[in-house]
Parts: C-alpha cells; sequence; structure tokens
C-alpha cells in the first residue's frame, strides 16, 4: 500500500480540515471574549499555542484512528501525544511568563507616568562593589560613567549625568527616593563583583522609579582583560531593555573607543575615584588631605599615560589635578606655588591636545576646558606676568569657546564662560553661557553658583521675569542657601513689586537663620537693608532710614564696604537719590575698580541719579 492510500483511507485530510476550521472558530470566540473584557489578553496566546500544537495532535489521531474498525491505543501513540501535551504546556508558560512580565512592565510606566515620572528620564545610579575587599570600586565607577555617557548620546532618553547621581553613591536611600529626587522614571542599577577563574561578573537591573520594583535583571561575566569589552556587552543589554520598556528605537551608539589596554583605563578608573574623594575632602576643608590624593591620582595618572602614549585622558586628568591643586595652593596664599602648578598644568593640557591631534586628528575638547580654566585662574589671581594680562584672558577665551565649539554639550565650559563674562560685564553672554551650562548638565558640581549668575545677569539686564524664575529655581534646588532668599527679597524692590512688608521679615528671618556662620554678620545687615528698602515703599521712610543706619557694619565685618554699595542701591530704587550719591562718594573712594554699568548701560538701580549734582563725579571716580 502506498503512503497516499495509507493517508486517503485513515482520511487524514478531511480530519485536519474539520480541526483546522473548528481551531479557526475557537480563536474567533476566544478573540470576542478579549475584546469584551472577559479574558485577558494573553489568553488569545495560550490558546493559539494550544492549537498549533493540535495540528501534528490531529495527524497522530487520524493515523491510528480515521480507518474504521481499528480503535486500540497503541504505546507509541500515547508517547507522541504525551510530547506534543508537555510541549504545549512549557510553550504556554512561557507565553504566559512574558506576556505578565509585559503587563506588570505596562502598569509600571503607567504608574510612573501617573506621578510626574517619564519613563525615558533614565539615572544610572553608581553600581555597587561587592568584591571581599573593595578592589573593584574602581570597575564598579567605570562602569556607571561609561554607562551613563553611552546612554546620554541617545535622543530618545534624557539621562541624568554622573554629578546627579554621584551624592546617592553608597548611601542608603531607597530607589524610589533617588528617582523622586532626580526626576527619574527608570533607574539603572548594577552590581560588580568576582566570579570563577578571576572573572568579573557585572549585573544590571533595571528598575521603576515609581515604585522602586525591578523591571528586569541582566548579568554579563567577563575575563578580567576583557573589561573594556564587557562595557559595550552592558550598555546593549541596558539598551535592548529600555527599547522593551519605552516602546522606542533604543540605538546606544559604542563609546568612543579611547584605549585598548587595559592597565592605562584601570589606572584612570583608580585615579578618577581618587580625584572624587579629593574634592570631598576638600568641600570639607581638609586641605592638606585632598592634596595627597590629587598626588596619588596624579601618581596613577602618570603611569598611566605611559601604558598608552597614544591615550589623551591620563593627561589631561593630570592637568586638572595641577587645577585643583593651585585652587587650595591659592586659598592658603601661596601664589608662588600655585602659579608653578598652574604652569605645570598648562604643559599637561598642551601635551594632552597634542596627543589628540596625533592620533585623531583633532583637539580634545576637555584638555581645552582644563587649559581655559588654568589659564583663566592665573589671570583672576593676577600671576601672569606685568603687561602679558589681555592675551592671558583672550587665550583662556579661546580655549574655552574653542572647547564648547567642538563639543557644545560640554557644560562645565560653559559654566566657565559664564564667570568670565561675568568679570568682563558681559551679561548678556553670562546669561546665554550660564543657561546652556544649566541646559547641558543642571547637576553640575557649582550648579548654585550657575543659577546665582542667571538669576543676576537677567536681574541686571532687567528681564525681572527670567530672574525670578532662576531665583525660585535655585530655592526649589537649594533652599538653604542664603543666596536664593536674598535673591527673593531683591525682586520685592523691582518696579512693579509688591511692598510687602509681612513677607519681606519672614524672608529676613530665614535670611537670618541660613546664613553660614562666617557671614552672619553681614547677611543680617543686608537682609535688614532690603527689608527697609520694601518699608519705606509704603510710606515709612524715616523708619526705614533708622533701620539702613543700624544696619551699617564696621570695617572690620565689611572692609571693602559692600553693605554700603547696596544700601545706595537701595536708596537710588525708593527715591533717596540725594542719600545714595552720598553713599557712593564714600563707598567708590575706597572701591575705586567699581562700575555703574551694565552690558555698556548705566546700570538700572543708578538711573535715577543721572541728574543728581555729584554722580557724575561718582562715576568719573570709579570706572
Amino acid at each position: 500500500m502506498s503512503f497516499r492510500e495509507a493517508l486517503s483511507r485513515r482520511k487524514m485530510i478531511p480530519w485536519l480540515g474539520a480541526y483546522l476550521a473548528a481551531g479557526f472558530a475557537a480563536l474567533e470566540g476566544v478573540d470576542q471574549l478579549i475584546g469584551n473584557g472577559l479574558l485577558p489578553a494573553y489568553a488569545y496566546r495560550i490558546v493559539l499555542v494550544f492549537y498549533l500544537f493540535g495540528i501534528p495532535g490531529t495527524l497522530v489521531l487520524a493515523w491510528f484512528h480515521g480507518e474504521k474498525g481499528d480503535q486500540s491505543i497503541p504505546k507509541i501513540e500515547i508517547w507522541l501525544q504525551g510530547v506534543l501535551l508537555v510541549g504545549a504546556i512549557g510553550v504556554s508558560a512561557a507565553v504566559l511568563r512574558d506576556a505578565l512580565q509585559e503587563a506588570r512592565s505596562r502598569d509600571l510606566v503607567l504608574a510612573s507616568a501617573a506621578g510626574g515620572l517619564d519613563p525615558a528620564a533614565v539615572a544610572v545610579t553608581y553600581f555597587e562593589d561587592l568584591s571581599p575587599q573593595g578592589e573593584l570600586a574602581y570597575v564598579a565607577d567605570g562602569f556607571t560613567e561609561s554607562l551613563i555617557a553611552q546612554l546620554d548620546r541617545v535622543r530618545a532618553l534624557s539621562v541624568v549625568s554622573a554629578n546627579g547621581v554621584r551624592p546617592f553613591r553608597g548611601t542608603d536611600v531607597g530607589r524610589d527616593s533617588i528617582a523622586r529626587a532626580l526626576g527619574a522614571g527608570t533607574l539603572v542599577a548594577g552590581t560588580v563583583e568576582r566570579s570563577g577563574a578571576g572573572g568579573v561578573l557585572i549585573s544590571t537591573t533595571l528598575v521603576d522609579g515609581g515604585s522602586g520594583a525591578p523591571v528586569t535583571r541582566m548579568s554579563v561575566d567577563m575575563p578580567s582583560e576583557e573589561l573594556l569589552a564587557a562595557q559595550d556587552s552592558v550598555a546593549d543589554q541596558v539598551s535592548r531593555a529600555l527599547r522593551s520598556r519605552i516602546g522606542e528605537e533604543i540605538d546606544v551608539r559604542q563609546r568612543q573607543r579611547a584605549t585598548e589596554v587595559v592597565e592605562a583605563w584601570s589606572g584612570v578608573q583608580r585615579a578618577t575615584r581618587l580625584q572624587d574623594e579629593a574634592e570631598a575632602l576638600y568641600g570639607d576643608g581638609l586641605l592638606d588631605d585632598a592634596v595627597a590624593r590629587f598626588e596619588r591620582a596624579d601618581e596613577l595618572l602618570e603611569a598611566a599615560g605611559m601604558a598608552d602614549p597614544d591615550w589623551p585622558e591620563p593627561v589631561t586628568l593630570r592637568a586638572h589635578n595641577s587645577f585643583r591643586i593651585a585652587r587650595v595652593l591659592l586659598s592658603q596664599d601661596r601664589f608662588d606655588a600655585a602659579d608653578a602648578r598652574i604652569e605645570e598644568g598648562i604643559g599637561y593640557a598642551s601635551e594632552a591636545l597634542a596627543r589628540s591631534m596625533r592620533v585623531a586628528s583633532t583637539q580634545d575638547p576637555r584638555a581645552l576646558e582644563t587649559r581655559g580654566n588654568l589659564r583663566y585662574l592665573r589671570w583672576l589671581w593676577e600671576l601672569e606676568p606685568q603687561g602679558t594680562s589681555d592675551d592671558l584672558l583672550s587665550a583662556a577665551r579661546a580655549d574655552l569657546e574653542m572647547a564648547i565649539q567642538l563639543d557644545p554639550t560640554l557644560a562645565s565650559a560653559h559654566s566657565s564662560l559664564s564667570h568670565m563674562y561675568y568679570a568682563l560685564d558681559d551679561n548678556v553672554n553670562v546669561v546665554l553661557a550660564a543657561r546652556r551650562a544649566y541646559e547641558e548638565d543642571s547637576y553640575l558640581r557649582d550648579a548654585d553658583l550657575i543659577l546665582d549668575r542667571l538669576f543676576w545677569g537677567h536681574y541686571d539686564l532687567e528681564q525681572f521675569g527670567d530672574a525670578r524664575r532662576w531665583c525660585e529655581e535655585g530655592f526649589r534646588r537649594f533652599p538653604t542657601d542664603h543666596r536664593f532668599t536674598e535673591c527673593r527679597m531683591w525682586l520685592m524692590l523691582v518696579p512693579g513689586a509688591d511692598a510687602d512688608t509681612a513677607r519681606a521679615a519672614r524672608l529676613k528671618a530665614y535670611l537670618d537663620s541660613v546664613a553660614p556662620a562666617d557671614l552672619a554678620e553681614y547677611e543680617r545687615g543686608l537682609g535688614t537693608t532690603l527689608a527697609a528698602g520694601v518699608l519705606a515703599r509704603t510710606g515709612e521712610g524715616e523708619r526705614a532710614d533708622r533701620m539702613m543706619a543700624e544696619a551699617r557694619l564696621s570695617t572690620e565685618v565689611d572692609p571693602n564696604l559692600e553693605l554700603l554699595g547696596f544700601e545706595a542701591a537701595v536708596r537710588s530704587i525708593i527715591g533717596d537719590t540725594e542719600g545714595a550719591v552720598r553713599l557712593l562718594q564714600q563707598y567708590v573712594a575706597g572701591n575705586a575698580h567699581h562700575t555703574f554699568s551694565s552690558g555698556g548701560q548705566l546700570h538700572w538701580w543708578w538711573r535715577p541719579l543721572r541728574d543728581e549734582p555729584g554722580f557724575q563725579s561718582v562715576m568719573e571716580t570709579g570706572h
């Protein structure tokens, strides 16, 4: 008997046709039930799995029972049907697991969105070192910062910078609290630990920012000599998980291959961690300990630079070390030693630029930034030889402006330029550079200074709405920083502001409570002067006069007579032009460098004084 005859006698084609028709009808029925909300969406996929496995099951059934009179059940049939049943159950279980995971991820995304957290807003928290002696801390830091840099280049994502997540490194703050603080709907957390045969196991978890619950986990186990390749593997895993979470194409560009030498990479990561420790010690006032950390970092960077003579990064970081050490020495009035460090740093930065030109035929923007900062520091402290000041400032400005031309996202260079423009009384560029710095990285280490510059830049330009915006942003971010209470009081004196004396008193009391100890007396005097200005606008001029007179400080507390200058501004604003000029005459006698202009124009504070006798001579005294 031929195979075709056997198929015909067992009626396999009719059996299969009947099964396909019945199965299709069943699928249509399930689809209707899902559409009416009587079954979950994943029920269709599970029924489809059993339907597909039922096709070979039907053929087996027809082969053994399609011919009349033969109804025995052989063991081979039982075995075949059992295999198909187990396969259908196994596949449907996997389908169910994936469907539930998708539903859970979707619910978490919706929960984050409902809580105002965008899942495309991503924060990569510092990876945790789980090695017994903490010897992989530099690897954990390196992986974190590399992943941040790679994800930050993806248009679909808004990634918090390393500066933003650094304060949470090594803390016990809950993941949901970190997410809320950073406005991130998705957190990426990770661990680094030793694995078998001296390898390194990097585990990564995608976490929902709204709830702190894990969404998915991934891991990669790499030999120690392949750590650089492991960074790309981790980034690829995270990108796939993010793509599934936010429903957009996530193309994580591979990091620019900086070095192929693991020893050089490891040295830089160890040095970077020491630099972070040094910065923390510097902030705590432990200057000698900070310098010792910077010096140790410099030794590691020197070795890294020798291990890979073509890589600019170690030499750029040595230049940064010189900059930071020079800052410490300047704070100790060790000017000659600081200048020597600045000269050393300029040399390192120039070497880094030579390396980048040799290898990539382009200048390294971070090396340019560092050299610009070193030159600007020398200019600010007037350490340059006599007659070279203008050339030094021009060179510093050229370096910084070229750095942002090569890398417009270089937030710290924008910040340095905003400071330089402020020193040059160029308020328009102060605002533009500071705003760009904040847009590129609102978590910069000097974000408070940037916000303060944004306030004063707009305030001086009479753009009071923008000034108010940045003052409030500063207060939101740094509520105990006295500058952002001061700016609120200054805004109470602008044209059209309400003369709310009760609010002025509250702000003055809060200013007293948050002022740093070394500025407490000065801030009390300034707060009183500003509150008196608000009071004067209500018609209580005599009481305001008494308050301002009582607020004046001795030259021991205010050697540069700054408060006297501010009182003159307040008196000019409230219409006491004669009193303002009298105070300015005293002020400029001790501050001949003072300028009355803003962007080439008379500052709005002083315009009421233009026709006041004596003001022209005051302006000629200042410059």
